[in-house]
């Protein structure tokens, strides 16, 4: 069963989904950059409790200006004990990826595995300094010194997403390989509910999410009791394979899966064996 939910923290909406029936063990997803709550499969894996949080500003989430990572993970964490959870599988698609780190970093009590799919490293550390691609560093530009610019820059990014849905789904669907194009057009209503979704509130959600992901941090810690679990594709352009060895030198990585001929989108083909391998 399918559930759109949500939680009022402080006086701002906390927007959900979840899939089956909750229970002390659960699947906790965090979606990517320009992504959304229900931008995963809705496949029934033995009945396990899946959940998926909208970022501030993104969806049916509040928007709440300039937010930190910590908050908004420390308010997931909330609706979690609010709901007696004890025990989380973590999955972390692209910049969710990073949340999925940090969230296992701050709560390692409950945490019993993370997989990272097509991850993002945390971005603004010394560590990864040389591996981040010029596109984040240019939105780390935009997010951190010229804070005006971002917003009108992702303000128009979702204008033009929402003016123009189908020329730019055609235009981004041609450099994807041959599984992830059969799986979006198998699954249209699912792919464009989830982007319009993403970019609600004139692109504030994605401009302050940027925000967030951008400051600054030494490093993450995450406990080498929690096993880590590493989904890349060989043909992936916006999270580069480099990152799959910084996993390696940095947690306490079980299974790493290389797919050849995949890019960044593999976790919507490939999600039943995603799941399937930590449940």
């Amino acid at each position: 069963m399918f559930n759109n939910e949500s939680v009022n923290i402080d006086g701002k909406q906390l927007a959900y989904v979840r899939f089956n029936e909750w229970s002390n063990d659960v699947i906790l997803f965090f979606h990517g950059f320009t992504g959304s709550k229900e931008y995963f499969p809705k496949t029934q894996v033995k009945n396990k409790c899946i959940l998926s949080f909208d970022r501030p500003g993104v969806g049916e989430s509040s928007v709440v200006e300039y937010y930190s990572m910590e908050n908004f993970l420390t308010n997931v964490y909330e609706v979690l004990k609010s709901h007696n959870v004890t025990s989380v599988k973590i999955v972390g698609h692209s910049a969710g990826g990073y949340y999925a780190q940090l969230f296992a970093q701050m709560y390692p009590e409950i945490v019993k595995s993370l997989s990272l799919i097509s991850s993002m490293v945390p971005l603004n550390c010394p560590k990864t300094k040389k591996i981040v691609n010029g596109q984040w560093k240019f939105i780390s530009f935009l997010s951190l010194k010229a804070k005006k610019v971002s917003q009108f820059y992702f303000n128009q990014m979702a204008k033009s997403i929402k003016k123009d849905y189908e020329k730019q789904l055609v235009k981004n669907m041609r450099s994807l390989p041959e599984i992830e194009k059969n799986f979006i057009e198998e699954n249209p209503q699912m792919i464009k509910n989830s982007i319009l979704n993403a970019v609600a509130n004139e692109g504030l959600g994605v401009c302050y999410d940027a925000y967030a992901l951008c400051q600054k941090r030494e490093e993450v810690k995450i406990s080498p009791n929690i096993p880590v679990y590493i989904w890349h594709g060989t043909e992936d352009t916006t999270t580069p394979i480099s990152f799959v060895e910084y996993f390696e030198s940095e947690y306490a990585v079980k299974q790493v899966h290389k797919l050849e001929q995949v890019g960044h989108m593999l976790y919507l083909p490939y999600w039943g064996e995603i799941i399937e391998e930590i449940v």
